[in-house]
């Protein structure tokens, strides 16, 4: 397996050659989603503290080979609001965006805002998954300011009319941060322990194995062969400063390559890469898998 990167998308004046604005670069990018119809990769940025409601938060699009609309939608233009936008996720033409306590609607071609659904109580909205059933699933890993522990852990469902349910919460969740909604239910890791676990569709919880070090972050799933062979987890860790592969079966094996705040990562299925958002560096590593 070749894991030596393959492009690094840089911050500053080392991606200016590349990018199609006059400003290169990313401010605290958080999440990374491959929008395969128009293929291109969305990018967010909190531009900030992760909790602040400065309405400066951004998402970037970016080419497969490099180039890039920095402020494709931009907090405080063109009637958006946007806080500190972290994970994403596509329901046909709608881009769903975690956005501290609300998740908000964009159109998926034009990023015209489209609506929001408010989460009461919720503290951290972080990753968001869209569900085979066009319900979506976002999780609050339950954080403060300063990455403390609220105590309002949850996986929350919002249906396709809009209405919001818990599919599960309590602090036993682990503060869960990545997640994946399947057939089956949703997939999620850990920030707190480490945790690789699965919530069915009634809200009955499976672990399915657990990381070396905790401070999970995205979490994708790799199908190598075309889409054809079986299928593996991957997931960003900031206290292992890695990815972790993770297999039904228990067992949890480390990558080479080693990252500082790998934040949520997407997935190039097609092109068998990994997209790391480096939250600290103000950049995009692309892995190949």
């Amino acid at each position: 397996m070749n894991l030596r990167p393959l492009l690094l998308l840089l911050g500053a004046t080392a991606f200016a050659a590349c990018t199609s604005t006059s400003e290169p670069g990313f401010d605290t990018p958080e999440s990374a989603l491959h929008d395969t119809a128009a293929d291109v990769y969305l990018v967010s940025n909190l531009n900030g503290a992760p909790l602040a409601k400065d309405n400066n938060g951004y998402i970037a699009r970016v080419q497969p080979d490099g180039g890039m609309q920095r402020h494709w939608i931009q907090g405080g233009r063109n009637g958006v609001t946007l806080h500190a936008p972290k994970g994403m996720a596509l329901v046909g033409d709608v881009l769903w965006v975690a956005d501290i306590d609300v998740v908000r609607k964009f159109d998926r071609t034009s990023g015209a805002p489209l609506g929001e659904v408010a989460i009461a109580g919720s503290t951290f909205l972080n990753d968001v998954s869209a569900g085979p059933d066009g319900n979506v699933y976002v999780t609050d890993t339950g954080l403060d300011a300063s990455f403390a522990s609220t105590g309002t852990d949850a996986i929350w469902r919002i249906a396709k009319d809009g209405s919001v349910r818990a599919l599960a919460q309590g602090v036993e969740l682990g503060q869960p941060n990545g997640l994946v909604a399947r057939e089956r239910g949703v997939y999620v890791v850990s920030w707190r322990d480490g945790t690789f676990y699965e919530v069915d569709y009634d809200g009955r919880r499976t672990d399915l194995g657990r990381a070396p070090q905790a401070q999970l972050d995205g979490l994708v799933r790799f199908v190598r062969d075309g889409g054809k062979g079986a299928g593996e987890w991957l997931s960003t860790s900031w206290a292992g400063k890695c990815v972790y592969r993770f297999d039904l079966s228990g067992g949890c094996s480390t990558l080479p390559a080693r990252y500082e705040m790998p934040a949520d990562c997407g997935l190039d299925q097609q092109r068998g890469r990994l997209l790391v958002p480096l939250f600290g560096a103000n950049r995009l590593e692309i892995l190949p898998l």
